[in-house]
């Protein structure tokens, strides 16, 4: 036998594999090696900088609440911190992270000392930066930062990351318009040409909340080109009790976007239109599921039982969904 393998390998030509299958063991084993090395440093890396990140943490909490609490601060303080520890990058984005955390915190003049310090820190250069950098998530960043510290950038960039391709950084920008405007704090959507996500509506419903001045009038924006921002309006329209709109949400009824055609009875019901009720019924044989729950929802709140009975037929189709929603605004009558 062991003849029978020296044949094989000196004289059939076979040795050759035997080397490079010993070369390829050898370099994925090197592989490998380096791959375990290259984690190892990762790991070490991110543990140094997590500590790095930690004591700076801590020698920043305290000399913010010196600036802020201690009446013996010394302004000087303020250039010999910036000086010798918001000198490196890791600084200056830690540092700008704790002070967006302390502005979001306090209020009045507590509020307007941390965004002063900002400044005296020197950070809003590093927003700049981020503003424009290629990396969505700085630019998002950079975003963040300059609506939270009242900064104002040229119009023309906001504009730009208004429509950014990242809803991320899109997001930010419409906060920072929000949070900037003095009077018109919705005027961005005239300029928004990306359509307008659900998370977004939810920001700009919970900006609006706080807004202290006089609430839009949504009807501006019903001919918009996106329609989400028009299925939003329409939304508004109605949380802000805006009656004076009601005739111009109406033609949305018969609208051929469904979300649209939805959102527009869902207003009709909350504002207690009677009149939409008719229009509604006309088309109601030829709408989906979702419309025609949302019309029975309309009759059952603002309607009458006339004009539910005109649906009877609804009973006698297959349409189980449909029957179930026609029972329950019929009890709801009938009781």
């Amino acid at each position: 036998m062991e003849k029978f393998y020296d044949y094989i390998y000196y004289n059939s030509g076979l040795e050759w594999i035997v080397n490079v299958n010993i070369l390829i063991s050898l370099l994925f084993l090197l592989l490998i090696l380096l791959l375990i090395l290259f984690i190892l440093y990762l790991r070490v890396y991110k543990n140094l900088r997590n500590i790095k990140k930690a004591e700076h943490v801590e020698k920043l909490t305290d000399f913010i609440n010196g600036y802020l609490f201690d009446t013996e601060f010394e302004e000087a303080s303020i250039e010999e911190f910036r000086a010798h520890h918001v000198r490196s990058k890791l600084q200056k984005k830690v540092t700008t992270k704790e002070i967006l955390i302390y502005s979001q915190n306090f209020k009045g003049e507590a509020n307007a000392s941390i965004k002063k310090l900002f400044f005296r820190l020197e950070l809003d250069g590093l927003a700049f930066k981020e503003i424009a950098s290629r990396k969505w998530y700085l630019r998002a960043r950079g975003m963040h930062t300059v609506s939270n510290m009242g900064i104002k950038i040229q119009e023309s960039t906001a504009v730009r990351l208004l429509n950014d391709k990242r809803v991320e950084v899109r997001l930010q920008s419409l906060l920072y318009f929000i949070k900037l405007s003095q009077k018109y704090p919705l005027n961005f959507l005239y300029r928004l040409e990306e359509p307008l996500t659900i998370w977004q509506q939810i920001h700009i419903e919970d900006a609006l909340k706080g807004y202290k001045e006089e609430i839009p009038d949504f009807s501006k924006w019903l001919n918009h080109k996106q329609p989400t921002v028009i299925g939003f309006c329409i939304k508004q329209i109605s949380a802000f009790d805006q009656y004076e709109n009601v005739e111009k949400v109406i033609p949305f009824l018969e609208h051929p976007e469904e979300m649209l055609k939805k959102e527009a009875v869902r207003c009709m019901r909350k504002m207690g239109n009677h009149e939409s009720v008719d229009i509604v019924l006309t088309n109601f044989a030829s709408e989906n599921n979702t419309i025609k729950k949302e019309i029975l929802k309309l009759i059952k709140e603002v309607g009458s039982y006339n004009q539910l009975q005109t649906l009877s037929y609804e009973l006698n189709g297959d349409n189980e969904e449909i029957k179930i929603e026609y029972l329950k605004a019929e009890e709801y009558f009938l009781k």
